[in-house]
This record gives C-alpha cells, sequence and structure tokens, in this order.
C-alpha cells in the first residue's frame, strides 16, 4: 500500500445526541431524525419513514466516573459511536449462520433416515429454535465486546 492510498477503516462510526445519564451509562439516541435537519425542524425528510423505528437508543458507559456525566456529556450534546467492522461481522455469523448451519445438518441427517418428509422440517424449526435459545443462554456475559464505544 503506497502513502497516497487511503487505509481502510476498520470501524463504523454513528453520531447521536446524548438523551440522558442511567446508572454510570450515557443513553444516546441514534435515530436518523436526531441527526437530520430537516426533521429537527418538523419539516421531515422521508426518512423517516424508512427508519425501523422512531428512537433508536443505545446505553453506553464512558471512561469518566459517573459524577463527573453530566459535566462532560450535557443532555442534548452530540457524541460519536464506534464499532468494530469485524465484531459486526462476527455477531452476524454468530445469529445468523450458526443456527442455520446446525438446524439444515441436523434436519438433513434426519432426512436421510426419516420416512415422513414432516419429520424433517419440524426437526428443522425445532433445532433452529433451541439453537437460538442456547446461543442467547451462552451469550448472555459476553455480549460485551459486541457494544459500541464512546469516541468523543
Amino acid at each position: 500500500m503506497s502513502l497516497a492510498e487511503p487505509a481502510p477503516c476498520s470501524a463504523l462510526y454513528r453520531t447521536g445526541r446524548v438523551t440522558g445519564h442511567v446508572e454510570g451509562r450515557l443513553v444516546v439516541d441514534v435515530s436518523v431524525a436526531s441527526e437530520c435537519d430537516a426533521c429537527a425542524k418538523g419539516r421531515g425528510c422521508g426518512m423517516g419513514l424508512l427508519a425501523r423505528r422512531q428512537h433508536q437508543r443505545v446505553e453506553v458507559r464512558p471512561e469518566c466516573l459517573e459524577s463527573q456525566l453530566a459535566e462532560r456529556y450535557p443532555l442534548g450534546s452530540a457524541v460519536t459511536l464506534t464499532v468494530e467492522r469485524q465484531a459486526v461481522g462476527y455477531l452476524a455469523l454468530l445469529v445468523y449462520a450458526a443456527p442455520m448451519l446446525l438446524a439444515l445438518v441436523v434436519s438433513g441427517a434426519i432426512a436421510r433416515v426419516a420416512e415422513s418428509q414432516w419429520i424433517s422440517a419440524s426437526v428443522f424449526f425445532g433445532t433452529l429454535a433451541c439453537a437460538l435459545v442456547a446461543l442467547r443462554f451462552l451469550m448472555r456475559g459476553g455480549m460485551e465486546r459486541f457494544r459500541p464505544r464512546l469516541v468523543s
């Protein structure tokens, strides 16, 4: 890579507004309307129709004391959050691909020995549901690595 070429970005950034302070964490609104000038003036821009939810809030733990939160991050102030691209890809693989692949393998094995096609279909959906419940149970303490981090 030459010096003229920019380095590829390894993180995703998103800006938002501080909407609250809860137990040592910042509550940040990262919805489309919070950063859109037309929406802020009440005119709307049309992106609100495409957004899934009106308010998308994220809780972030800043690197300061709880007593300094209100001073350093007042309500309504703009902040920037980041998530590593690798973490997003790993989370998508873990949540979507792993349970689906497990369900396909198990139902495929059952289809070879079962006499009815409905058994294979029910095993597929049962395995998928069980894999998702197990994933939620196993990841309950390890989700911190996928949380957004405060940049500014």
